[in-house]
């Protein structure tokens, strides 16, 4: 029997299969100290959600109770707060519109990653997989995406594919500087130049027609 709680990116896609969006966030401040807010969004299948939380399994996947939920976020808490560097952690699980959110405050960047890493060897995930999707230096913020979704993606059953074709994402960086240049031109800026937002269709970014990286120079 398959069990799937927590993994870094889609928490519960699997055992949903349901319409969601993620939201990453990242607020950079000059010195290189920041705050990270992370939110995967169900509330557009909070109907389907409370039938399926009613079976015992789904596809081969175990259904968790609400309280075993709840645990499991706790758990993601405890481990960023004992990352140096990461301070401020919340989890909030919304167990009636099914919003999930993380959010904490880092010190330098470096310490973001740290967490992932931390939370990739904590769920026994492939060891090859980099966890380093941030960096930033001399007034520039680099976004990358080095895991190979496409590979992991056809790995999947069929059914589990499906739930990444109506999935969406949302990617939204703050910085205390005016953004003087960026690579991804699907990026836009606010009128202040303090912030870029991307929006994109999760299966178009893992068959590769649509790209999350982006570099961001700051004046």
């Amino acid at each position: 029997m398959k069990k799937v709680y927590f993994i870094p990116l889609l928490c519960f896609v699997f055992l949903f299969q349901s319409c969601f969006e993620v939201i990453e966030e990242v607020q950079m401040k000059d010195d290189g100290s920041g705050h990270f807010n992370f939110v995967i969004n169900f509330s557009q299948s909070k109907t389907k959600i409370n039938s399926i939380l009613k079976m015992q399994k789904i596809n081969g996947y175990t259904i968790p109770s609400k309280d075993e939920i709840k645990k499991e976020a706790s758990k993601i808490e405890a481990l960023a707060q004992s990352t140096s560097g990461i301070s401020n952690v919340k989890t909030n699980i919304d167990l009636t519109n099914y919003i999930f959110t993380i959010d904490l405050d880092f010190q330098k960047i470096s310490n973001l990653n740290t967490a992932f890493l931390k939370l990739k060897n904590s769920r026994k995930l492939d060891p090859s997989l980099s966890t380093d999707y941030f960096t930033f230096a001399d007034k520039k913020f680099i976004r990358t995406q080095k895991i190979p979704i496409k590979t992991l993606y056809e790995k999947l059953e069929k059914s589990d594919k499906e739930v990444f074709q109506t999935a969406k994402y949302t990617s939204v960086y703050k910085f205390d500087s005016t953004i003087k240049s960026f690579s991804n031109k699907n990026s836009t800026t606010s009128k202040s130049r303090k912030a870029i937002k991307l929006n994109g269709s999760i299966i178009s970014l893992i068959n590769g027609n649509e790209k999350i990286e982006n570099t961001i120079t700051l004046n």
